[in-house]
C-alpha cells in the first residue's frame, strides 16, 4: 500500500462532491500502489513573481520510487469545452481554464524545485476526467495524459506504468521533506528562551494578581510557594503597588545574590536588603564598626540590631520578607517592629528549599495561603523531581515548554573525572546552539569547598566566578561561563543551568533539598553532573518510592 500524506484519520466528512471523489481516489491510490510509493493530497503551493505572491492547490501528487512527481488534477462535475479549451465551472466564481490550471501549476512547481536546488526532479501531469468521456483530443492534452470515466478500472496501473526508469536518481527523502513542508533548519536558543520566558512570566503572574487583592485586619500574609511558583513577581507587585501609594517600603531576603538581583527590578526608593545587610547598615548608622575577618561578625550585627528593634522608629508601610525558610522568628519579629501600626506584612517561602538548620515558625493572626505549582521548570523536569522523591508533596508542572527531563552526566572518583564530564555536559550544550552567557554552572558544594570555583575555563570557555571583598560583598571575575553554589543561587533562575559537584553519601533530607532548589533554576534545561555514587542513591530511591 502507498503511503499517504497527511495521514487520513477517520471518519471524514465529506463537504462537497469533489471532495468526496478525490477521497474515493485517494483510497485506491493508496491500496492499489506499492508501499514505496507516497501520495500527497490538498497540496498547497506558493510561488512570488513580480512581488505578487500567488497560491494554488494541487488535488493528489504521486512521488515515485525513484523520486519523480506525477500531478494528478481531478476535474469531476460540470465540465466542458468551449473554443478548444476545456472549462470548469465552480460556484460563485468564474469558469476556470483547466489548461490554463494545469499549466500554472506545472510551472509553479517546477519554480519552488529549482528554488529548492531540485530543478532535476521530473515533473508530468494527469488530467482526470471521472465523469467525463474523451471524445477527441487538443493540442494542449495528450491523450496517454488523460484518464477519462472509460479508464477509471485501471487508474492505479496508469499511473504506475507512466514514470520511466531513471538512470541518475534526485534524492527522494530530501524531496518528500520538500513536499511535506519539512523545512531544514536549526532551533534559534535565544528566540526559544524568550518565548519560554515570556510565557513563564505571564503564567506565574497569579500570585502578583489575586494574593494583593486579599485583605484582613492583621495585615500579616504568609504565602508557602513552591520554587517557579512566581514569588518574586508576587513580591515585584507589591513594590510597585506601594510606590505608586508613595509608601514606604522594605525588602528583606538571606541571600545577597537575590538582594543585588531584586535590587535591579524593584521601584528606585524601595529598600532592598539581606537581613544581615540591614543589621549591618543599621550598626554603622549607630556607631559600630564590624569587622568581616571576624568568622561570627554576622551572628553579632543580628545581635545588635534585634537588642535595638523595640526602639527603632516604625517607618515602613510595607515590608517583604522573602526566603522565610532561612529566617529565624526573632528576625521576623525584629523586622516587624520598624513596620507603621498599619502596614502590612508578607512573608514568602517555601519549606522544600530550607538549607540551613532553622526552627519552623507561625506567625499569629497571619493569612496563610499555599501553592504547589510550578511555572518555571520544564515539565519533563518537574516529572523528574517528582519521579525521584525529593519532597513530601508533589509539585504540579504548569510551564508551556515540555523540554527534556535532565541527562545524567556520571563520573567515578578518579582525579579529573568530575571535570571531563563537565566538559562532555557543556560540549554537548554548545553543539545544540547554546551559548555561555545563557548558562550557568551551579554548584552542590560551597564556595570554599566547590573545585569548579577554582578552574580557569570549563567546556572551553572561561569562568566568570564570585569573589568577596573587604566588605563582604561579592563581585565577579571576567569570563563568558558563569558559576554559582546552589545555596547563593537560590531563588533565581537562568535559561539553562548544569547543577554540578553532586556528591553524598547519604540522601538526607538536606540533600534532596539542595537537588530540588538546584533543579527548579532552569528555565529552559537542567542537567546534573554527579557522581556514581550520588546517582545509585537517587535511583534506588526512585525505585522504593
Amino acid at each position: 500500500m502507498a503511503i499517504i500524506h497527511p495521514r487520513l484519520i477517520h471518519p471524514l466528512t465529506p463537504h462537497h462532491g469533489g471532495y468526496k471523489l478525490e477521497l474515493k481516489l485517494l483510497e485506491l491510490l493508496r491500496m492499489g500502489l506499492p508501499d514505496n510509493f507516497d501520495v500527497f493530497h490538498g497540496l498547497t503551493w506558493s510561488t512570488v513573481h513580480s512581488s505578487v505572491q500567488k497560491f494554488g492547490e494541487l488535488d493528489l501528487t504521486v512521488v515515485s520510487p525513484q523520486g519523480q512527481i506525477l500531478i494528478l488534477e481531478v476535474k469531476a462535475g460540470s465540465v466542458y469545452a468551449q473554443d478548444g479549451s476545456l472549462f470548469k465551472d465552480y460556484h460563485q466564481e468564474k469558469p476556470k481554464d483547466i489548461g490554463h490550471q494545469l499549466g500554472r501549476q506545472h510551472g509553479a512547481l517546477k519554480k519552488r524545485l529549482k528554488q529548492a536546488h531540485m530543478n532535476h526532479v521530473e515533473v508530468q501531469s494527469f488530467l482526470v476526467l471521472p465523469d467525463h468521456k474523451l471524445l477527441s483530443e487538443g493540442l494542449s492534452y495528450p491523450r496517454e495524459r488523460v484518464i477519462d470515466s472509460t479508464q477509471m478500472d485501471q487508474f492505479c496501473t496508469l499511473v504506475r506504468t507512466s514514470f520511466a526508469v531513471l538512470e541518475d536518481e534526485p534524492d527522494r527523502q530530501l524531496l518528500l521533506n520538500f513536499l511535506s513542508n519539512e523545512f531544514d533548519v536549526v532551533p534559534d536558543v535565544s528566540a526559544q528562551i524568550s518565548a519560554i520566558q515570556s510565557s513563564s512570566a505571564h503564567l506565574s503572574n497569579g500570585l502578583a494578581t489575586w494574593v494583593p487583592r486579599i485583605a484582613h485586619e492583621g495585615n500579616t500574609f504568609i504565602v508557602e510557594a513552591t520554587a517557579g511558583s512566581g514569588k518574586t513577581q508576587l513580591a515585584l507587585k507589591l513594590l510597585r503597588n506601594a510606590a505608586l501609594k508613595k509608601e514606604r517600603a522594605l525588602y528583606v531576603c538571606y541571600n545577597r545574590p537575590l538582594a543585588d538581583h531584586l535590587q535591579t527590578l524593584a521601584p528606585s526608593h524601595t529598600e532592598v536588603a539581606t537581613f544581615h545587610q540591614h543589621c549591618d547598615d543599621y550598626a554603622k548608622q549607630h556607631g559600630h564598626v564590624p569587622d568581616f575577618s571576624n568568622a561570627k561578625v554576622y551572628d553579632e550585627l543580628a545581635k545588635i540590631y534585634m537588642a535595638d528593634a523595640p526602639k527603632i522608629s516604625a517607618r515602613f508601610d510595607l515590608l517583604v520578607v522573602d526566603e522565610s525558610q532561612d529566617f529565624n522568628l526573632e528576625w521576623v519579629d525584629a523586622l516587624s517592629q520598624e513596620l507603621k501600626p498599619n502596614g502590612r506584612m508578607y512573608v514568602l517561602g517555601d519549606d522544600n528549599q530550607k538549607l540551613y538548620e532553622r526552627d519552623a515558625f507561625d506567625l499569629a493572626g497571619a493569612v496563610r495561603m499555599t501553592c504547589t505549582d510550578n511555572f518555571r521548570s520544564p515539565k519533563n523536569v518537574v516529572h523528574a523531581i517528582n519521579k525521584l522523591n525529593l519532597i513530601d508533596q508533589p509539585v504540579v508542572a504548569c510551564s508551556d515548554h515540555e523540554g527534556e527531563s535532565p541527562n545524567f552526566y556520571t563520573h567515578d572518583d578518579q582525579p579529573g573525572s568530575h571535570t571531563a564530564a563537565l566538559n562532555l555536559c557543556l560540549q554537548n550544550l554548545w553543539a545544540q546552539g547554546i551559548d555561555p552567557s545563557q548558562v550557568v554552572l551551579v554548584t552542590y558544594r560551597g564556595l570554599e569547598k566547590s573545585k569548579v570555583m577554582s578552574l580557569s575555563h570549563a567546556g572551553g570557555k572561561r569562568i566568570s566566578r564570585p569573589v568577596r571583598d573587604a566588605d563582604g560583598n561579592s563581585t565577579w571575575t571576567e569570563g563568558e561561563l558563569k558559576v554559582e553554589t546552589v545555596n547563593r543561587f537560590k531563588g533565581q533562575s537562568a535559561p539553562v543551568v548544569v547543577f554540578c559537584e553532586i556528591d553524598f553519601d547519604e540522601l538526607s533530607v538536606v540533600n534532596a533539598r539542595k537537588l530540588f532548589v538546584g533543579m527548579t533554576r532552569g528555565q529552559l534545561k537542567v542537567d546534573l553532573v554527579l557522581s556514581n555514587k550520588a546517582a545509585q542513591l537517587l535511583l534506588a530511591n526512585t525505585e522504593q518510592n
